[in-house]
């Protein structure tokens, strides 16, 4: 894709760089093998950052693994959130340090510590093998994302892998964070392919950062021309993003969201009810995925941008926690998401103003009283 038709959805054309072998991951099954394949062909070096990283079955797979490869003389370095991994006993992190793998505890909880520190959170999936190959995306390191065949809930989520030169700043980002928290310095080598499919690493830690995932989103959906598919599991956006939505669609755009009607957070969903009443009045059109949990975060605009990752399209993400997403710059890669997206709508009821207005009152009064509480949720 040429230059010129980047900057129609990137906002800074600086942060592309090129990837190959892009491969789109929309199975529990395929995730989790894709992951204990990257780690069992590393050679050299392997980084882990993950939001939660359970001491299940999967994550006792893992830890044996982790283990084999740093007896092959591979350096693992893993990272795990505190609050995401509370459920895993510290002794499965503790056999994993025994046994040479340099692990660190991202913000750990402190009872009598600031308020915004517990808000502080790692919300990022990466994996990244020799700085040359990576996955991220939206599933943790649990049996809730594994398949049924796995001994797992089967959630339904989305990841993307790739290799190229896009690794390099992927690495960088994960070097940051793990200095940061207290991590040796360690070196990074540029993969020596750099690849032929523009894309983009957008990331949050704060508000200010240009290169956040919201401003990724604003700017593509402000030149979005045919239309905006979006799916999210915990749908609160701010203001910025609502008035986006509706002028795409005074544009004449199409606009979708897929949401998830079974959900690990249901107060998210009802809060989430008060926006969803003034998307569909505007033209908006918000659907429920009925089938397993959903937990993904993508995004197509055009068939020309597309966006996967961690982040969520609410407060929280925003404001407090680490996240990460890749944009992709693809026309056959956009059209495929395309393609995943309607078929995910055979799976989704639309939500229609007549079935909000149907809603008990004591849950309309419910959503109203925790969107007011959406910076906390």
């Amino acid at each position: 894709m040429d230059l010129y038709r980047i900057k129609k959805y990137c906002s800074d054309v600086s942060s592309v760089r090129m990837a190959y072998n892009i491969k789109l991951i929309d199975s529990g099954e395929m995730f989790f093998n894709t992951l204990f394949d990257i780690i069992s062909n590393a050679k050299k070096s392997v980084l882990i950052e993950f939001y939660e990283i359970a001491d299940d079955k999967i994550g006792e797979e893992l830890k044996k693994l982790l283990i084999k490869k740093v007896k092959e003389k591979v350096t693992v370095r893993v990272i795990y959130d505190s609050i995401g991994s509370r459920l895993s006993s510290k002794k499965f992190f503790e056999e994993l340090q025994t046994n040479g793998v340099r692990v660190i505890e991202y913000n750990p909880i402190k009872m009598f510590g600031s308020v915004r520190r517990w808000f502080r959170r790692d919300h990022r999936k990466i994996i990244v093998a020799d700085f040359e190959k990576a996955l991220t995306g939206g599933f943790n390191l649990s049996l809730d994302f594994a398949p049924y065949s796995m001994g797992g809930n089967n959630w339904k989520d989305f990841g993307v892998y790739f290799e190229g030169e896009s690794v390099y700043d992927i690495s960088l980002i994960f070097r940051e964070t793990w200095v940061g928290a207290g991590g040796d310095f360690f070196e990074i080598t540029l993969p020596e392919v750099k690849g032929d499919i523009p894309v983009s690493i957008a990331w949050e830690f704060g508000i200010r950062n240009i290169h956040s995932v919201r401003r990724n989103y604003k700017y593509a959906m402000d030149n979005a021309k045919n239309f905006i598919y979006i799916t999210n599991a915990y749908f609160l956006p701010d203001g910025l993003i609502y008035r986006c939505l509706k002028r795409a669609v005074i544009r004449g755009v199409d606009v979708k969201i897929i949401l998830p009607f079974k959900t690990d957070h249901p107060y998210v969903r009802i809060a989430s009810l008060s926006i969803i009443r003034h998307l569909i009045k505007h033209g908006i059109k918000v659907y429920e995925w009925q089938k397993e949990v959903l937990h993904a975060k993508t995004a197509v605009i055009d068939g020309v941008w597309t966006s996967i990752g961690s982040h969520n399209l609410d407060h929280i993400s925003l404001h407090y926690n680490l996240e990460l997403n890749l944009n992709i710059y693809d026309e056959t890669i956009g059209f495929k998401m395309k393609e995943i997206f309607e078929n995910d709508l055979k799976n989704s009821c639309e939500m229609t103003l007549d079935y909000i207005n149907s809603l008990p009152v004591s849950t309309k009064i419910m959503s109203q009283f925790i969107y007011i509480l959406r910076d906390f949720l």
